[in-house]
């Protein structure tokens, strides 16, 4: 109820954000209309010469907004610098993505000046908005808007934590109603009948669910909803949520990415990002594939089986990069070189041909790997696919890599390479799924950008 609380607060945020950024387009229109004939010694063109901009200019905010979590924690009253910064790195990427698309659709009557006074205003309105935010915030706070009185039954001591939760989270219109000890449970009833209270917490130990079962069944038919602290289910990194599958109801535990609607943006970035990919590269790739097939015997494409999503295999296709037989040897160097570890990876390995260290120094081998984004076996920005005798010796811990679809770069990419040891780059991918968000994978793609082209960690 409160993260779903969060999400309306959030999305009503920021319909309040393109208000603003709507009036800085103007506003900036105006400006450098105005401004225009003194600078460059003619004014702007009529104002519905530019009217449909806004819709991409929406489109390109709202986006942006969700990836930025811009609304996130409101609450908590951050440094004025920290919302400047915020406010900054936000703009400048959008602004950047709209003079893109006006580039790419070849629109040049829109003024470099108009732009700069957009992108001026829009700074300053989303730092106003933010504040603004808060403001609204606390004005619902203080109105009781959307109050939801709740009573917290268990021991008292360990409850506290949960009244203290409640309190922290006023803003979203909670409030605690107290705490009501476990064993005095059954003065609960007449509580909440000469009470308001619209949900009741219980914090119990396992063996104590049998001894509420009555209870909760009426509280039900009383109207009042009923939670239960989950608590007594150790997990260390799951997130928590209820469904229900026709009349079976059930608690979910889950700790890859659930949110069906950013995976489903993530997907169609994806889609976008890998056709992108196979048009601007194919030229590079014609090429790469004539040197691959005149400077050694084989195929110009290698394929092997990947392991991707909870074990679903799936045929991994890359530029041949070695030769013929490197599967054959690759067994005999691991015993040789990592007799204990997992993969094998040499700073002078004999399989490599010329044109295989070239591409492997500059990625370029992996440009196939579009195909299998687009395929929908892997995608952007994900753990890197490992092989199924890999796999094989994963530890349980280390099979937790497999529950985020595997990506052509990583975390560990942009962290050093093939400097890391496998251990390392099993924490950090393990740290890119506990932490994953749309913000997160596009800072991984533009760091991976200087640390292909610098060849950083690269063997």
């Amino acid at each position: 109820m409160i993260s779903q609380k969060n999400k309306i607060l959030s999305n009503y945020l920021y319909v309040i954000d393109l208000f603003f950024i709507v009036a800085a387009y103007f506003l900036a229109y105006l400006t450098a209309n105005t401004a225009d004939p003194f600078i460059v010694g003619f004014g702007l063109l009529p104002l519905y010469n530019y009217i449909w901009m806004l819709i991409p200019i929406a489109v390109i905010f709202y986006f942006y907004l969700i990836i930025f979590s811009f609304h996130k924690d409101l609450f908590i009253q951050k440094k004025i610098i920290v919302q400047f910064l915020k406010s900054f790195e936000l703009t400048f990427v959008a602004i950047l993505t709209f003079y893109g698309i006006l580039f790419m659709l070849r629109v040049h009557y829109v003024s470099r000046l108009f732009i700069g006074y957009f992108a001026i205003y829009v700074f300053l309105f989303l730092v106003i908005s933010n504040y603004t935010s808060k403001k609204i915030l606390k004005i619902f706070k203080q109105r009781d808007y959307s109050l939801r009185t709740i009573l917290i039954v268990g021991d008292v001591n360990s409850s506290d934590k949960i009244e203290k939760t409640i309190k922290k989270n006023e803003y979203l219109g909670l409030k605690s109603a107290g705490i009501i000890n476990k064993d005095n449970i059954r003065i609960i009833p007449d509580f909440v009948i000469k009470n308001p209270v619209d949900e009741v917490i219980f914090d119990v130990n396992e063996s104590e669910l049998n001894d509420i079962k009555e209870l909760t069944l009426l509280l039900e038919e009383m109207g009042i909803t009923v939670k239960i602290v989950t608590k007594f289910i150790p997990f260390k990194y799951s997130k928590i949520s209820f469904e229900k599958i026709d009349a079976l109801p059930m608690l979910s535990f889950y700790t890859a990415p659930e949110d069906e609607i950013l995976l489903l943006i993530k997907r169609f970035i994806d889609i976008i990002g890998s056709l992108a990919g196979l048009i601007l590269f194919f030229i590079p790739s014609v090429v790469i594939a004539i040197l691959i097939k005149f400077s050694s015997e084989g195929h110009i494409i290698y394929k092997s089986k990947r392991v991707g999503l909870h074990g679903r295999l799936f045929t991994f296709y890359k530029f041949r990069t070695m030769i013929e037989t490197s599967d054959a040897m690759r067994e005999e160097l691991r015993k040789k070189f990592n007799p204990d570890g997992i993969e094998v990876k040499l700073k002078d390995d004999p399989r490599l041909t010329w044109i295989g260290k070239i591409l492997r120094k500059t990625s370029l081998d992996e440009l196939p790997q579009f195909y299998n984004v687009l395929r929908g076996d892997m995608s952007i920005v994900g753990p890197r696919p490992p092989m199924p005798d890999e796999v094989a010796k994963y530890s349980l811990a280390q099979r937790r890599r497999l529950s985020m679809k595997p990506g052509i770069t990583c975390l560990w990419q942009i962290s050093g390479r093939s400097r890391l040891s496998f251990e390392d780059r099993v924490v950090l991918d393990l740290k890119y799924i506990d932490n994953w968000s749309l913000k997160l994978d596009f800072i991984i793609l533009f760091k991976t950008i200087p640390a292909v082209i610098f060849a950083h960690g690269a063997m």
